[in-house]
């Protein structure tokens, strides 16, 4: 019995397999679009709460820090020990004028006053720029401490809100307080450097009014509530809620575009883009050796604008960090109160004027001494203090030549190299130095009795003549300024080698 054939199988077709491929590829790129897609939602939905969540907690961190600054204020005004003395036996016009010389100190104060342990501003509550409603609000209270931050919109464009913080005596007696009022532009200020661009933020007091607010959300949004310490106060942040939209379709065409070029072009683009990633790693890595050697940086120029955003990045951290470097040299080297060069530019420079000195020209050190500063500081606080530094300071950018050199060496010493000038030259500079120096104290409306003492050596002209020599003969000479009455400059009995001073 004979056996039936084998039924033969057609053969495939080539084509029909190569459709069914492309079919494949487009369906799971089709897939990967549709997941990309969702999972884009449900990630930018959680970005946008904790983007939200974010922008409201450092705006809530900056308005606590501007009320903790304020707060900082009340409570080094009222540990003065001179104010105790003020509020238990002064006059007064003694208790106004020390509200008014603070207002001039705190120009971004609307009001500053002192008040009696009923809440009673002590002086003409008009002038302080202390309100009705300010004042009913301190009389309301049961202790001054009580008082929270109410809003004030009473005059238009005097909106504020109000700060109380006591004053005790030694034995916890409440004399009464010292009271601020600040501008709600403050607030606003704050307001306005923290929003995103199409949020909304607000903040509301206890009693539901706006104090600032900045931007508005309409539709469905989101929301987040929290709460400011100690103030009654609400902070509100709204945003929208971003929905698939045009964003989505612009991802679909994409894909589908992407699909038909990586199909057409895989084969011819793989050795070029193999080629042009080489290149551009080569490229990055010769900028990242440059600047890890502290050498010139190579900008960076990629093959391909998918890696432009890279390389501009990486451009822009290397000028930032040579900019960086450079900062810091110039930061090591000055004096962070005043701007003036430091002890430490003072030493680099010094064998430069030293140099000047052997070449025969005239170099003269003079050290400067505040008279009385310390009793500035103790009368005045350190912040008339800090002013007094910088108005020295200013005089001496004023009045040092660009081939001079001043610098603060520590607390109120400072000293200067005056090359070319002979011994009427250095005189005649100390004296209008010390009227600049007068007029800028004046300015301040204190009375600041102060002035400078001075005692000026000439560098010698032998190598040997040391930077620690010269500071001791000008050290020398500044005692005798003030042994001798201070306020005038005194030069060094002799130079360097016995000649006259």
């Amino acid at each position: 019995m004979g056996t039936s054939p084998r039924p033969v199988r057609a053969p495939a077709s080539l084509h029909r397999h190569i459709w069914w491929l492309l079919l494949g590829v487009v369906g799971m790129f089709a897939s990967g679009i549709a997941l990309s897609i969702w999972f884009s939602l449900r990630a930018g939905s959680h970005e946008q709460q904790n983007l939200l969540r974010l922008e409201a907690a450092q705006t809530r961190i900056s308005v606590i820090r501007l009320l903790d600054y304020y707060h900082l204020m009340l409570d080094k005004a009222a540990l003065d020990p001179d104010l105790i003395d003020l509020m238990r036996v002064g006059t007064i016009e003694e208790q106004q004028a020390w509200a008014v010389s603070r207002q001039r100190l705190l120009p971004d104060l609307l009001g500053v006053a002192l008040v009696n342990p009923h809440g009673e501003v002590l002086g003409d509550a008009l002038s302080l720029r202390v309100g009705p409603r300010c004042q009913q609000d301190m009389r309301r209270a049961d202790t001054l401490r009580d008082v929270r931050p109410l809003l004030h919109r009473e005059v238009k464009g005097a909106e504020h809100f109000d700060l109380v913080e006591e004053v005790h005596d030694t034995g916890g007696e409440v004399l009464g307080g010292v009271f601020l009022s600040v501008r709600l532009s403050q607030l606003q200020r704050v307001i306005d450097d923290s929003i995103h661009p199409g949020h909304a933020l607000i903040i509301l007091d206890a009693a539901g009014n706006t104090i600032a607010r900045r931007g508005e959300v309409t539709g469905k949004r989101t929301e987040i509530r929290l709460d400011i310490p100690a103030t009654g106060w609400t902070l509100i942040a709204r945003s929208p809620v971003q929905w698939f939209t045009l964003s989505g379709k612009m991802q679909v065409l994409a894909g589908l575009v992407t699909l038909g070029a990586v199909l057409l072009l895989l084969a011819i683009s793989l050795l070029r883009v193999r080629h042009a990633m080489l290149n551009d790693i080569v490229s990055t890595r010769d900028a990242l050796t440059a600047l890890a050697h502290d050498e010139p940086v190579p900008s960076i120029v990629p093959h391909y604008a998918e890696f432009e955003a890279a390389a501009q990045d990486i451009n822009r951290i290397a000028l930032h960090l040579q900019e960086q470097r450079a900062r810091l040299e110039h930061l090591s080297l000055t004096d962070p109160l005043t701007g003036l060069p430091n002890r430490r530019a003072f030493e680099t420079r010094f064998p430069q004027a030293q140099g000047l000195a052997e070449r025969q020209h005239p170099v003269s050190l003079v050290l400067i001494d505040i008279d009385y500063f310390k009793g500035v500081n103790d009368r005045f606080g350190h912040g008339v203090g800090d002013q007094v530094l910088l108005a020295l300071a200013q005089s001496l950018k004023d009045l040092t030549r660009r081939a001079d050199l001043a610098a603060r060496l520590a607390g109120d010493e400072f000293v200067v190299l005056l090359s070319d000038l002979d011994a009427g030259g250095v005189h005649a500079w100390y004296q209008r130095l010390a009227d600049r120096f007068r007029n800028e104290l004046n300015a301040f409306g204190l009375d600041l009795q102060t002035g400078l003492s001075a005692g000026q050596t000439w560098l010698g002209a032998s190598s040997r003549d040391s930077i620690d020599d010269a500071l001791m003969r000008a050290d020398h000479a500044l005692y005798q300024a003030k042994a001798q009455g201070r306020g005038r400059l005194v030069p060094h009995v002799e130079r360097p080698g016995g000649g006259a001073g």
